[in-house]
């Protein structure tokens, strides 16, 4: 009990900006597995590369992604989704890696 404490007290906090970058990876997730399912490969290699450039090279950022992408694509499966048009995705990516990019900025 004592040791968990000790840890516990000396472990960096978790800072609302985290959620913040978190938040905004697992959305990203969310539309890359609209984009596999969609065929948008232009757009999963934009949400990748925004990813690797902008987010803390820490493993929960990247499950964060890989598990936001498997559970919207076999959402849409089930859901039997309609793929958005090009131009309306490529806004809506747009937008989330600006998200991301000002959620990371803030830390």
């Amino acid at each position: 009990m004592l040791i968990c404490v000790f840890l516990l007290a000396h472990a960096p906090a978790w800072s609302a900006n985290q959620d913040r970058v978190y938040e905004a990876v697992d959305a990203l997730g969310e539309l890359n597995g609209i984009a596999l399912q969609c065929r948008y490969i232009d757009q999963v290699r934009r949400m990748k590369a925004a990813v690797v450039a902008h987010v803390p090279k820490e493993r929960l950022y990247g499950q964060a992604f890989d598990e936001a992408t498997n559970r919207s694509f076999l959402r849409f499966i089930e859901e039997e989704g309609v793929c958005p048009s090009k131009p309306t995705f490529e806004r809506e990516v747009g937008h989330r890696i600006d998200v991301l990019q000002n959620s990371v900025s803030r830390e």
